[in-house]
């Protein structure tokens, strides 16, 4: 009966030798990274970019490849928009600008900027249009129907407003003012909403790009 008891008992050590072992193991290893304090990062599920096939402004194709490998930032806009859009571009180029300071940063962004006007935005209207802000930023068009199910896969949600008393191509757009982060995978990682201003847009891209490649780095 004793060498029974003492049997069981080192049964009940051993198995709490191993409970502590695996405890001790979980506390030393590397926690799970926990989102900053960084409005409008997606986490920790970043939603996918769905397959989509486009035209950038030189006719060339612009699909879920065009995304991968480096980070872009994306703006749906239209080219006749008499605000949103300039103000939005012309931030997007102080954002560039603040971003070379950091060559190894700035050499992996790219900036987009999708039409939902395709009626009228053609490849060579957008590439006078982005190219005004800057001769390396992207202007996308192409079927209607692909750019409104890309908007709506990345929850962008946009108009067609007619003007009463002017002719069928005579209409505004209302459309969302925010710009999306995509990381270099293909994942929607982030949302950047108005007023925007380039100092601080750029700080916090930053700061999200730090946040997810530590995660990337960390996460089993």
């Amino acid at each position: 009966m004793k060498t029974f008891n003492r049997r069981y008992l080192s049964i009940i050590l051993a198995l709490l030798g191993m409970i502590i072992m695996v405890m001790l193991i979980q506390s030393l290893s590397t926690p799970p990274a926990s989102p900053p304090p960084v409005a409008g990062l997606v986490w920790p599920k970043p939603k996918p970019v769905p397959a989509f096939k486009l035209l950038d402004h030189n006719n060339e194709e612009f699909d879920l490849q065009r995304f991968k490998g480096q980070w872009s930032l994306l703006f749906f806009g239209y080219t006749q928009c008499p605000d949103i859009c300039p103000i939005t571009l012309t931030v997007l180029q102080g954002v560039k600008q603040y971003l070379q300071q950091q060559p190894e940063r700035s050499h992996d962004t790219q900036y987009v900027f999708v039409s939902v006007d395709p009626q009228r935005d053609d490849a060579i209207k957008l590439k006078g249009y982005v190219e005004y802000f800057d001769p390396e930023f992207l202007g996308v068009t192409g079927d209607a129907f692909e750019i409104s199910e890309l908007a709506r896969h990345l929850g962008i949600i946009y108009r067609q407003v007619k003007q009463s008393g002017t002719a069928d191509d005579h209409y505004l757009i209302n459309h969302s003012s925010a710009i999306l982060l995509i990381d270099p995978k293909g994942f929607l990682v982030g949302v950047f909403t108005a007023p925007h201003e380039p100092e601080a847009l750029a700080k916090h891209y930053l700061e999200m790009r730090e946040f997810l490649e530590h995660a990337s780095t960390t996460t089993p």
